[in-house]
């Protein structure tokens, strides 16, 4: 008897990859006091989410270390925007995240390829459970909420752990994700990695890479 063969993987970031993610929008239709300008909502969106990177006020939520009301203290002092309206905005967000279906339209065809498929995504408590119940969902096998294991992208625990959970051959498996970052850590683990841009882009990728047909 042939050894089988491990699986191939399929590890799907969600925002801006599954969920549309659009922060100067969010800001200008929250915050609109505050962003009365396409340029002025950038500016805030800068100095409320700092790129989101590790040790960033808003990654540290993301994280899980901090919760909505001191996020927003602690935005408060940063950005020069109330609290309250800050809160307002954080508990807002995931009103904003709608499914990208011509991403989603992707997920059944890898899985009819014989794929798994699981996620890994930076993202807080709060809006994982009022997420969770898209459509999408039902065709990963697994997955990773960073708030839900204290690391976030792009550090190496987070794939560290991805690897251990979902027992990922790095050779086997596929990273889709829109941050540059975040792509390079998985190339540097080991795994095949394509940086999101659109539904079409990651498609011609993942044919290119003989991963869907």
């Amino acid at each position: 008897m042939q050894p089988q063969s491990p699986p191939k993987t399929v590890v799907f970031d969600l925002g801006a990859v599954l969920l549309r993610w659009q922060p100067a929008e969010i800001v200008q239709h929250e915050l609109a006091r505050h962003a009365p300008t396409a340029a002025a909502a950038q500016l805030l969106c800068e100095r409320i989410f700092q790129g989101l990177h590790p040790g960033a006020t808003w990654a540290e939520f993301d994280r899980g270390t901090v919760e909505p009301a001191p996020l927003a203290a602690l935005l408060a002092a940063q950005s020069g925007v109330d609290a309250a309206d800050l809160l307002r905005f954080i508990h807002a967000i995931p009103n904003h995240l709608p499914t990208q279906q011509d991403t989603a339209a992707l997920l059944p065809r890898l899985k009819a390829q014989g794929h798994r498929l699981v996620y890994l995504s930076n993202m807080p408590t709060s809006y994982a459970d009022r997420l969770q119940d898209r459509d999408f969902f039902n065709h990963f096998e697994d997955g990773i909420f960073s708030a839900h294991v204290g690391l976030i992208k792009p550090e190496h625990g987070i794939y560290a752990l991805a690897e251990s959970q979902f027992g990922l051959t790095p050779a086997d498996t596929v990273f889709i994700d829109d941050n540059a970052h975040n792509v390079a850590t998985a190339h540097a683990r080991g795994w095949q990695a394509i940086q999101f841009l659109d539904a079409a882009q990651c498609e011609r990728d993942l044919v290119a890479l003989g991963w869907l047909e």
